[in-house]
């Protein structure tokens, strides 16, 4: 749908921010406000299903729900003309897909995490699970901060409706889980893989499992095992085997247990100048007053027991 041609009261369309399979984000202007905001229209072609327009107002009042800094924030939703729309805050800082293309630190890879971690345990406290976490759905507010978006194929705990149609596979086969590719049930630890397959990609820059196709991908997401990080990053493969356990049970329970393992890892190896926590190697001029200490304390104890 060409900017040109779409016409919302109250917004004014400047770009294309996006484009996806269900939806596009374009660059708007709340005329009311006066502000910049990201509207994402539900595709065309999809209008007319109603099973569409169901998980496309259902996207918006689940984030409308969820109040959290590493959440999108969302403004309005509406129909106009059979014209689906989600107003939201716009993000121009990039996305994670971004980032990791540029090349990211491990303490960065950590920072980013724990953020998205976070979103995601606030939602599954929501009874809300993902289903969809890819870098291309973390933007970001500043430099600093990630931010948690489409929500589009989440699904409420609670909610017993389903909303997949023929033909249509829910999430995306690079970060599937093993059971959502299988099409089994999925719940808060199925999110946690898929931030376990990001996770990896942001410390090493590839992702750990890529096959010849969508299929072949799905497969290893269900047999190989968690591959080995390099030498440098080995400290955290006990969190992304964790992650990638095959089995849900394996993995960590909450994201908040994911928070504090992967904070511990990195407080570990961490330089003194990264952490206040860490504490500061002894510097050798106190370790030989040390021994020359214990020395002079058993010179005396020798000259005590003479005398």
């Amino acid at each position: 749908m060409e900017t040109a041609t779409l016409q919302i009261p109250g917004y004014r369309i400047e770009k294309t921010l996006g484009k996806g399979a269900m939806s596009t984000v374009y660059l708007a202007v709340q005329e009311s406000l006066d502000r910049r905001i990201a509207l994402k229209i539900l595709s065309p072609q999809l209008a007319n299903d109603p099973t569409f327009n169901k998980r496309f107002i259902k996207e918006g009042r689940i984030i409308a729900k969820l109040n959290h800094p590493s959440i999108v924030t969302i403004f309005a939703t509406g129909n106009q003309e059979d014209c689906f729309y989600i107003a939201m805050a716009y993000l121009e800082a990039g996305t994670l897909k971004d980032r990791i293309k540029a090349g990211l630190t491990p303490e960065q890879a950590v920072k980013f995490l724990c953020q998205i971690a976070a979103a995601l345990g606030y939602a599954h406290r929501q009874n809300c699970v993902h289903r969809d976490i890819k870098p291309a759905n973390i933007l970001f507010r500043d430099e600093e901060t990630a931010v948690l978006s489409d929500f589009g194929i989440a699904k409420n705990l609670e909610d017993t409706t389903q909303l997949t149609a023929a033909g249509w596979r829910l999430g995306t086969p690079n970060y599937m889980s093993p059971e959502q590719a299988l099409g089994k049930d999925v719940d808060s630890r199925s999110d946690l893989y898929s931030l376990g397959i990001l996770f990896y990609e942001m410390l090493t820059g590839t992702r750990p499992y890529q096959g010849a196709d969508a299929f072949e991908t799905a497969l290893l997401h269900v047999k190989a095992p968690p591959p080995t990080l390099p030498p440098a990053l080995r400290r955290f493969q006990p969190i992304t085997d964790r992650l990638l356990a095959k089995d849900p049970q394996a993995r960590f329970a909450t994201a908040e247990d994911l928070i504090q393992a992967v904070q511990q890892a990195a407080v570990y190896r961490l330089p003194p100048s990264a952490s206040t926590s860490v504490a500061r190697p002894t510097p050798w001029r106190w370790v030989l007053l040390g021994l020359l200490a214990v020395l002079l304390a058993g010179v005396v104890g020798w000259l005590a027991y003479r005398l």
